[in-house]
């Protein structure tokens, strides 16, 4: 989505249009994002799991290492009174040169989605932790715009008709467990990716014109802890006990992850996944939730709701 408040300096500069339609939403759900990955040539051993809650104990189940961590978050309460803090902030834009980043021009539509993880993955690929299928659509994408600025990166993108159709497949997949919204519809939740570049935790958002420094990481296996760190400060703290935030992780673990559910069946039966999923949350995040819970769908409640 792109915010209504969020200044893009360069579409007003530019004058042009995309030769494809507004993108589709994609869903804050790991199963949707996953398709998208394993359609454009990343690694099957790349994944976006769900983030169950913040707390360290939560933090610790999710599978390591974290390569990027990926927030969906309400607009309206959060997107104004952030940009204006961190325009007293000149040390936020002093993210490293290598920093991959791209401007998501209006004519994208409800895109944010599919920018997060794109920005992702330019961003492990540049850094050389991410080797993908030689030929596929996201490399030969990456290939064509390396060297240009964010804006050119941004156009690029919105004329990638592979990548644009592979995001509209993934949006309308069986995996969405919520109606997609339209082309044109007004979505308030945003997508913004963290990744670590340079031993530096750098948070991506295509409307906010400047990848966002938030200084040097620690010790390795950080980079989760002080991205939830500054979700919590600089996110949820703008908007006390709204529902409306997902966080997913993209982690390298070989884990059969379906296979550590299909183990744990026991504890986290049908009856107990659909009382949950009926009360709003994703499916695959109510079994992990149920598992960690061992079967007690009121633990489980309260891990999924933090």
């Amino acid at each position: 989505v792109v915010p209504e408040s969020s200044a893009n300096a360069a579409d007003a500069e530019q004058q042009r249009k995309s030769k494809n339609p507004r993108w589709l939403p994609l869903e804050s759900n790991p199963a949707v994002l996953n398709g998208f990955l394993s359609r454009v040539g990343v690694p099957s051993q790349l994944k976006f799991s769900d983030v169950l809650g913040l707390d360290e104990e939560l933090l610790n189940m999710v599978p390591q290492p974290v390569h990027a961590v990926c927030l969906l978050f309400p607009c309206k309460p959060i997107r104004k009174p952030r940009q204006e803090a961190l325009e007293g902030r000149e040390e936020s834009r002093r993210a490293p040169a290598s920093t991959f980043y791209l401007l998501q021009h209006k004519d994208f539509g409800n895109a944010c989605g599919t920018i997060a993880a794109v920005h992702a993955i330019g961003s492990l690929a540049r850094s050389g932790a991410c080797e993908l299928t030689p030929g596929s659509a996201m490399e030969r994408f990456l290939l064509a715009v390396a060297g240009k600025d964010p804006a050119e990166i941004g156009w690029d993108l919105a004329d990638a008709s592979e990548l644009h159709e592979v995001s509209e497949a993934a949006a309308r997949s069986i995996e969405a467990q919520t109606q997609t919204p339209g082309r044109q519809d007004k979505v308030d939740g945003h997508f913004v990716v963290f990744v670590a570049v340079e031993g530096r935790l750098v948070e991506l958002d295509g409307c906010m014109g400047f990848p966002i420094d938030h200084g040097p990481l620690g010790a390795s296996g950080e980079m989760l802890k002080e991205a939830a760190r500054v979700i919590r400060e600089e996110f949820m703290s703008r908007a006390p006990g709204n529902p409306n935030f997902s966080v997913m992780a993209l982690s390298s673990e070989d884990v059969d992850v379906d296979m550590m559910l299909s183990v744990g069946q026991g504890a986290a039966d049908e009856a107990k996944v659909q009382m949950l999923v009926s009360m709003g949350f994703a499916e695959t995040a109510a079994r992990e939730a149920l598992l960690a819970a061992c079967g007690d769908e009121q633990v489980a409640t309260e891990l999924l709701c933090g």
